[in-house]
């Protein structure tokens, strides 16, 4: 009796193991492997580098982002973002219009008045346009300022009607810290209509006006009241010699403006 039912024991046994071995070897279906898409986010915003002399990375420097150019890019900024070790930044933005200016203060703080000694630059067109889905790249070169930066009612940082040059002292020499200003005529007695952003140790001003028509041009390196004594002073040429007539959309070079001191 047992010895009729042992082959069917192991029989049925090794039926399961070739059902089991079987089962192992069939291809799982691609259905009970599916898996979650994976979604990668895709950064939007601005970035670059900021670099001081001789290419350095300005480690401890900020780059700001303004929505607009109302404050003149003074007081605190609606976007800000410190430059690494490695002098890159990056500004996590939506898109849009953006004013940027890249400071670096000596005190290494991230806010407060710019100060004799420290240092800043503005892109090469203000404002900065974000796209959506990309990343806008922008680099900053640091200029030092010998003096507290200017900008204040009437200094526009961006246009498409307006003047450069350079403003130099009698050697030939650039003027940090010294500004450009004009006026719809030649009395120079009163306060300046449009006024640039102090320039930086390679002495070029941008100068921006509201609108076309006469303007007149002086610098001089004070940020207000009547010119002093000794200070640094010129003008693009005396009377009418020193105005010239702008069209809307231009940009005029009108070369140099040489600064010495002043006298009574």
């Amino acid at each position: 009796m047992i010895s009729t039912m042992l082959p069917r024991t192991f029989a049925n046994i090794g039926l399961l193991l070739l059902l089991a071995l079987s089962a192992a070897c069939t291809p799982i279906s691609s259905t009970s492997t599916k898996s979650e898409p994976v979604v990668i986010e895709l950064q939007v915003g601005i970035a670059g580098q900021v670099t001081a002399g001789q290419k350095t990375p300005a480690t401890d420097a900020y780059v700001y982002a303004y929505r607009n150019a109302r404050s003149n890019l003074r007081g605190p900024a609606d976007f800000e973002s410190q430059v690494d070790s490695a002098g890159a930044y990056f500004l996590d933005l939506v898109e849009g219009d953006y004013h940027l200016v890249a400071r670096m203060r000596q005190a290494g703080a991230d806010a407060g008045p710019p100060k004799a000694g420290d240092a800043w630059a503005l892109p090469a067109h203000n404002p900065v346009t974000v796209k959506p889905g990309e990343i806008t790249i922008v680099n900053f070169v640091l200029q030092g300022i010998a003096q507290p930066m200017l900008m204040r009612e009437g200094t526009l940082t961006s246009g498409d009607t307006g003047f450069t040059g350079l403003l130099l002292d009698a050697s030939g020499q650039p003027v940090a810290g010294a500004f450009a200003i004009a006026y719809p005529d030649s009395d120079y007695q009163h306060m300046p209509e449009a006024t640039s952003p102090a320039v930086g140790e390679d002495g070029r001003f941008h100068l921006y006006v509201k609108e076309p028509g006469q303007w007149c041009l002086a610098a001089r390196t004070r940020t207000r009241g009547q010119p002093i004594a000794g200070e640094l002073y010129g003008l693009l040429g005396s009377a009418q010699s020193g105005c010239r007539e702008l069209v809307s959309g231009q940009i005029v070079d009108i070369g140099a403006i040489v600064l010495t001191p002043y006298r009574h």
